[in-house]
This record gives structure tokens, C-alpha cells and sequence, in this order.
């Protein structure tokens, strides 16, 4: 295998270098704060780091960081690396692999993993955290973000509590969500974590849930690519360009002819 390389990644937010960070792995079902590494801002300001497809997680000791680095080539207010060939997230691919296989947990395919997750390294003074997600997104306030929601913005939040647009076929509506956010954002936005560019929500008999999202992501070459994907996150179709609303209706609509195709058995 080859050698475990650092990456650095850079954020507009510098950790304080004296104070050590408080990590918390939480349960929504429980009504818990959310799973992240919250800690003090080098400008006096209250951070938070929260995941997306969380996976792993370690807290360790230390002044030096765990893998080799070059230090005379580091850069001012970088605290936080991407670990390339690294052997803990292989080991957790083929832990999910051999356990899981087509049930793994974010939309089914557990190959995802070697491709779309990232072995994340976010240094503090004398210990650092390792985490393997698909990727983070970060906050600031000037309170503590902990016990707290996700602030207004965030890429994990639905859009779906907001004004919407509607189109129809097959006697059914779906409603529509447009994240108003300048795309070139979105793009500079995806080196972090995955950009919901819409979502979709199916109205059946007054009610309607969220079960497509069109979102934008960077692949291997960090190009910007587009996937519509269903209610577990699980890819329908994959786009090379920056999809619309007009590319991605024909899949839609076919859904909806099944759907109304099966209530209509079921006399509904």
C-alpha cells in the first residue's frame, strides 16, 4: 500500500492554539447536541465542525501529528488535513463491506466509501481528532454552537420548510425547492461537503415528503458533477454538468406514472 500522505485543508476559521476542543457523539433520537468537535476560534468566536455520512471517530493525545508532515511547507491558520491512502479507512471499507455489502447504511453502495469518503485530521493544541465522513461544514457564532441547531445556511439543512414551486403530470404534484445560492459558491462550497442544489416532495393525499434531491458534488479531478438521488440518498441518475429543474423532470415524472399507476390498483 502506499505511503499515508497529509493534505491540507483551509478554512476561514482559525482553532484557538491553547484551548482544547470538546468532541461529542450524540443520537438524535435522543435529543442530543449534534455529533461534532466544537471548540474556541483564534478570533474569540465560539466554532463547530459537524459531518456529513459520519462514520469513525478518535480522540488522541499529542503534540505531533500522526502521520509524517512537512512543516517548512506548512501554511499559517491550517489545522486541518485530508489523509490520502489511508489504511483506517480502508480498514473501515472493508468493514462495511464484509458486514454490510448492498445494506450499507448511506444509499446502498458501499463502494462510496473509497471514493467519496475522506480520512479528516483537525489538529489541537496537544491532542488531535481524526474523523472518516463524506465530509464537514463549519459554523461560527458568538455564543457556543453546542446543544444548538444548525445555523440558517447550513448544507445539511432541508429546504423544505420554505417557499416552493410546483409542477404536475400524471394527475399527481410534486413540490420543488431551489437553493438560491450563487452556483459558483455551491462549487467553491462542495470541496467541503455535498450542496443541495433542489429538492422534490411528492403531495399524496395532503401530505408531502421530501424523496428526491438533486445535489452537487466534485469527483476525483474536481470537476463539478450533479446526482439526483432518492429518499436514502441512494443515486438515480448521475449528470456531468450542472443539472436543472428540465433535466431531471423526465425521471420524475416516470416516478410519478409509477406511483399513480400503483394507487390506481390499489383504488386510492
Amino acid at each position: 500500500m502506499k505511503p499515508e500522505k497529509l493534505h491540507r485543508i483551509k478554512i476561514p476559521l482559525i482553532a484557538d492554539n491553547v484551548l482544547s476542543p470538546q468532541v461529542h457523539y450524540g443520537s438524535g433520537y435522543h435529543k442530543e447536541p449534534i455529533t461534532g468537535i466544537y471548540f474556541n476560534t483564534k478570533d474569540d468566536f465560539f466554532g463547530r465542525i459537524t459531518f456529513e455520512n459520519f462514520d469513525s471517530l478518535k480522540v488522541c493525545r499529542g503534540e505531533m501529528l500522526p502521520i509524517d508532515y512537512d512543516w517548512g511547507t506548512h501554511e499559517r491558520g491550517v489545522w486541518i488535513f485530508k489523509v490520502e491512502n489511508s489504511r483506517w479507512l480502508l480498514e473501515r471499507y472493508q468493514y462495511e463491506k464484509k458486514h454490510y455489502g448492498d445494506a450499507y447504511e448511506f444509499g446502498g453502495d458501499v463502494e462510496e466509501m473509497k471514493t467519496h469518503f475522506n480520512h479528516y485530521i483537525f489538529s489541537f493544541h496537544d491532542q488531535f481528532v481524526e474523523v472518516i465522513a463524506r465530509g464537514f461544514w463549519f459554523e461560527k457564532n458568538e455564543e457556543t454552537l453546542f446543544g444548538q441547531p444548525l445555523q440558517t445556511g447550513h448544507p445539511f439543512l432541508s429546504m423544505a420548510n420554505s417557499q416552493f414551486f410546483t409542477f404536475e403530470a400524471h394527475g399527481l404534484q410534486y413540490r420543488y425547492w431551489i437553493n438560491e445560492t450563487p452556483i459558483a459558491d455551491l462549487i467553491n462550497q462542495a470541496q467541503f461537503c455535498t450542496q443541495i442544489l433542489m429538492e422534490f416532495a411528492l403531495e399524496l393525499d395532503g401530505n408531502a415528503r421530501v424523496d428526491h434531491t438533486l445535489t452537487l458534488t466534485l469527483d476525483e479531478e474536481e470537476k463539478a458533477v450533479t446526482h439526483l438521488c432518492g429518499y436514502f440518498g441512494n443515486k438515480k441518475v448521475s449528470f456531468s454538468t450542472i443539472a436543472d429543474l428540465e433535466d431531471v423532470k423526465p425521471y420524475l415524472k416516470k416516478h410519478m406514472k409509477e406511483v399513480f399507476e400503483r394507487r390506481l390498483k390499489m383504488k386510492k
